[in-house]
């Protein structure tokens, strides 16, 4: 007996130390578990009935609505109908990722997303696949949301009303899947941070954002104009990934890389995945670290990419990711011994990293070059394959740098 009261005093203690939590506490809890389970709370006493409804983020991630869904789409329009019709205050964040089929479902979307954007959403992410490949059209009611912060799509069509103005308050804009349809104006005078990823149709896309500082571009099946970007003069961080030229003669009509990065005194980070035909002309005095994906077996690419390289005079770290085969190691090996190779400016060079398997021999002479010419080298990393040999050449070279590491892993 004298048990069970302990034990009953102790849940009771318990239970009191939760319930007296600041809000603010409480809310952080509840927002960390699934909506289904955040609604179950409800039932702990009467002072937590209507806590989880009044919850400013709503998450109805993929997991939530798949369960719902494999007993019918009818079942989930329901649910999340009832969840919206007991909110109560302002909703924040609205995250929503679900497959649907039924067409019904996209008139609900509709439905919800009107809700939250007239409830003073500031971060919304829709997620919307479908089985028949059908694009869900963003409703107008996005495009009038002057309260959004970040807006996160995937698999949508973006074609916004012609009354649209601009997103005055987004900082953040994430595109993946979107499809742009015609000319499309996007004015964001807050903008800082832009991905666009595997989007259709950005040849009619320009972007109006004068404070933008982080830039990610990912269009691997053709070219990509990169004019609407020329005007971030405060870039900082820049992300490219393409599968074809982009600053081939051909297409004079579309922006260069070489004349965007030109236009990006400020640029910090580059990260690219894309084929040059030359290097830049003009030096990038702010850049500190450069990731490359480069074609050993390609040696105008290896030219062009050391041209980068020449022109990064403040450069403290670099990751080269290995593409090609190494059938040409004699020639490789005769461009990096080339005067012009041997005067690159790496002063203030730190950390080296190779990645990628494909061409073991060329990646240890591109790793002389650092040794021999980088006095302030920290650490040189090589990637290899298992059961691959260290090279003793490597090991017992001598080196700029007296705390230069070499490890190969």
């Amino acid at each position: 007996m004298n048990q069970d009261r302990v034990s009953v005093a102790v849940e009771g203690d318990i239970e009191d130390r939760i319930s007296v939590l600041p809000r603010n506490v409480i809310d952080c809890i509840l927002e960390l578990l699934p909506v289904k389970e955040a609604a179950k709370t409800c039932t702990l006493s009467k002072s937590w009935r209507y806590i989880w409804s009044e919850l400013p983020k709503m998450v109805l991630d993929y997991e939530f609505c798949d369960e719902l869904i494999d007993e019918s789409e009818s079942k989930f329009r329901e649910v999340v109908d009832g969840i919206m019709l007991l909110h109560m205050g302002k909703i924040v964040k609205f995250d929503l990722d679900v497959r649907v089929d039924d067409l019904a479902s996209y008139t609900a979307i509709d439905r919800w997303v009107l809700y939250v954007t007239r409830n003073s959403v500031k971060k919304l992410h829709l997620r919307i696949s479908n089985i028949d490949d059908r694009t869900y059209t963003l409703p107008p009611c996005v495009f009038h949301c002057s309260t959004l912060t970040q807006l996160k799509l995937a698999r949508c069509s973006f074609k916004p009303p012609g009354s649209f103005r601009g997103f005055p308050n987004l900082v953040t804009l994430r595109l993946a899947s979107v499809t742009f349809s015609e000319h499309c104006v996007i004015k964001a005078p807050l903008l800082a941070n832009l991905t666009l990823n595997c989007c259709d149709g950005m040849q009619y896309l320009n972007i109006v954002s004068p404070v933008l500082k982080s830039l990610y571009v990912c269009y691997p099946h053709s070219y990509i104009a990169l004019n609407c970007f020329m005007n971030c003069k405060n870039l900082r961080d820049l992300g490219l990934v393409f599968s074809k030229v982009v600053d081939n003669p051909k297409h004079d009509h579309r922006s260069t890389l070489v004349k965007l990065l030109g236009s990006l005194p400020a640029l910090e980070l580059l990260s690219a995945d894309v084929v040059l035909s030359r290097g830049p002309p003009f030096m990038l005095n702010c850049l500190r670290k450069l990731s490359l994906s480069v074609d050993f077996g390609k040696l105008g690419h290896i030219s062009c990419v050391l041209q980068l390289i020449k022109c990064s005079p403040n450069l403290s770290e670099l990751e080269i990711t290995v593409k090609g085969i190494d059938d040409n190691v004699e020639a490789f090996v005769k461009c990096l011994k080339t005067p012009g190779c041997l005067q690159l400016p790496l002063n203030k060079l730190e950390y080296v990293s190779f990645y990628g398997f494909a061409s073991p021999n060329c990646v240890e002479a591109f790793a002389m070059l650092f040794i021999f010419q980088a006095p302030s080298l920290l650490r040189i990393f090589i990637e290899q394959p298992i059961g691959t040999k260290s090279s003793k050449e490597l090991s017992g070279l001598p080196r700029a740098s007296p705390k230069a590491e070499l490890v190969i892993s």
